[in-house]
C-alpha cells in the first residue's frame, strides 16, 4: 500500500500482513464467529492417502495453493458480509485449476425431477457417498500422535436425500436407500476392512412395538440382495467375512476373540447403521440403545447414513423433557462426512427444484448450488452460489438466489 504520512512529502510503502483466518474486533456485533479453515497441511494429506494400515485412496489428492486460498477468501466473504461472491470464487477457482473444487461441482443434466432416477444418476450418488466414507475412515485411522489436521472423529454422518432417498416424499425407494449401504460397504471392505452392516430392530414395549415405516423390511432385503459374493463372482466370499449384518444395540458389537473351539474371530473395524430414528408414539427412544453402541465400539468408525435423532412425540415425555440435553449433546456429536440435500420452493412442495446443499467430504466446505436451465431445453446445470464452512441457513440462500 502506497501512503503518504503527515509531514512528509514523499508517499512510503508500507507491506501489510493479513490473516485470513483473523476474527473482526469485538465492535462487530452483528458478525458470528465462523470455524476456521482446516490447515494446510500438504504431508498430513500424503500421510492419510498412504497410512499405515495400508489404506489407499485413489482419489485423494494433496492440498492445493489455489483451494486453500479461494477457501479462506470465502471465509472472508462471510466476515464482510457478501456471501455471495463465495460462489464466484468457486467458479473461478474451477476454472484456474483448483482441484478440491471439482469434486465438487455436481454432474450435468441428473434431471432429479424425473422419478424412477436412471441407473447413472444413483450409481453417480453412491459413488460419492462411498467415497466421502472412504475418506473418512481413513482420516479417523490416522494417529492421533500424527501432526495432521485430517484426523477426525470416529462418530460420523452420512446424508443423501435426492428424491428416490428422501422417505418424506412419495418417490423413496428403499432399494435405493439399500443399494446406498451396499456401495458403500463394498467400498469399504475392498480396503480390508471388516464392516457391520446395522438396521434397527422393533423398538417399544409389550403389544406398543413396531420398526419406522422408511425401514420395514430392510433388515430380511439387505441380506437377501445381490452383492457379487458367490463362488466365482467379483466379491466372492466378501459376505460373511469382510461385510456381516446385525442390528442397533452394544451385543452387535464385535471384538477380536477366539472361541470355545479355538477358531479366532475378527473384530467390525467400521459399523454402517441405516437410518437410526426414534418413533412417535412408541415408548422407546433410539439414543439408548445406539449410545451404548457407540461406547463399545470404541474408537472404531461408527457412520450414521440418514439419521434422524431428533424426539418424536411421545406419552409420559420419554422423548420430551427427561434426558433431552444428553440426546441432543449425543446428536451433535456425530460429524458430517457427507451431505447432499436438494432445496425445494417449500416444506410441502418438492416440484421444482431450486437447488442443493451439499458437503462432498468431511474437510470441504458447505455448498450451495442453484439449479438452471440451459436455453432451449438442452439440458440443466448446478452452478455454486454459495460456501461456507458452516451449513448455510435457508434465507441466505433463498436470498441468494434472488
Amino acid at each position: 500500500v502506497t501512503v503518504v504520512l503527515r509531514g512528509q512529502k514523499e508517499p512510503t510503502r508500507e507491506s501489510v500482513k493479513v490473516n485470513l483466518d483473523a476474527v473482526p474486533n469485538d465492535q462487530a456485533r452483528s458478525f458470528t464467529n465462523l470455524p476456521s479453515v482446516p490447515p494446510f497441511d500438504v504431508q498430513g494429506t500424503l500421510d492419510m492417502i498412504h497410512n499405515k494400515r495400508g489404506m489407499y485412496n485413489d482419489v485423494t489428492q494433496p492440498p492445493n495453493h489455489i483451494d486453500d486460498f479461494v477457501r479462506r477468501m470465502n471465509r472472508l466473504c462471510y466476515i464482510v458480509q457478501s456471501p455471495s461472491t463465495s460462489g464466484k470464487l468457486l467458479q473461478l477457482s474451477h476454472q484456474i485449476g483448483g482441484t478440491q473444487i471439482k469434486s465438487s461441482i455436481l454432474k450435468e443434466d441428473l434431471y432429479l425431477n424425473q422419478v424412477p432416477h436412471n441407473q447413472f444418476v444413483r450409481q453417480y450418488f453412491y459413488d460419492l457417498a462411498s467415497q466421502a466414507a472412504l475418506d473418512a475412515v481413513i482420516a479417523c485411522a490416522t494417529s492421533p500422535s500424527s501432526s495432521s489436521s485430517s484426523s477426525i472423529s470416529n462418530r460420523m454422518q452420512m446424508t443423501s436425500l435426492f428424491p428416490e432417498m428422501n422417505p418424506s416424499m412419495d418417490s423413496y425407494r428403499i432399494g435405493t436407500l439399500l443399494e446406498l449401504a451396499r456401495a458403500v460397504a463394498t467400498k469399504l471392505a475392498e480396503q480390508n476392512l471388516r464392516v457391520r452392516v446395522c438396521v434397527q430392530g422393533s423398538m417399544g414395549v409389550g403389544i406398543f412395538t413396531g420398526s419406522p415405516k422408511q425401514l420395514s423390511g430392510a433388515a430380511t432385503l439387505l441380506q437377501r440382495m445381490d452383492w457379487q459374493s458367490n463362488e466365482g463372482e467379483v466379491n466372492e466370499g466378501m459376505v460373511g467375512d469382510y461385510v456381516n449384518f446385525g442390528a442397533v444395540g452394544k451385543e452387535h458389537v464385535v471384538n477380536a476373540r477366539v472361541d470355545r473351539r479355538g477358531d479366532e474371530i475378527h473384530q467390525d473395524d467400521v459399523f454402517l447403521v441405516l437410518c437410526p430414528q426414534s418413533m412417535v408414539g412408541v415408548e422407546s427412544s433410539i439414543y439408548g440403545p445406539l449410545s451404548e453402541m457407540v461406547e463399545a465400539a470404541g474408537d472404531r468408525p461408527v457412520i450414521l447414513l440418514n439419521p434422524d435423532l431428533s424426539d418424536k412425540v411421545s406419552s409420559q415425555g420419554q422423548q420430551n423433557v427427561r434426558g433431552r440435553q444428553a440426546r441432543m449433546d449425543f446428536a451433535d456429536s456425530f460429524e458430517t462426512i457427507y451431505h447432499f440435500q436438494n432445496i425445494y420452493v417449500s416444506g410441502t412442495s418438492y416440484f421444482p427444484i431450486l437447488g442443493a446443499v451439499s458437503k462432498a467430504g468431511h474437510d470441504q466446505a458447505w455448498i450451495a448450488y442453484q439449479r438452471r436451465d440451459r436455453a432451449n431445453a438442452a439440458g440443466e446445470v448446478y452452478v455454486p452460489i454459495l460456501s461456507s464452512e458452516d451449513r448455510p441457513d435457508g434465507q441466505m440462500i433463498l436470498e441468494t438466489f434472488d
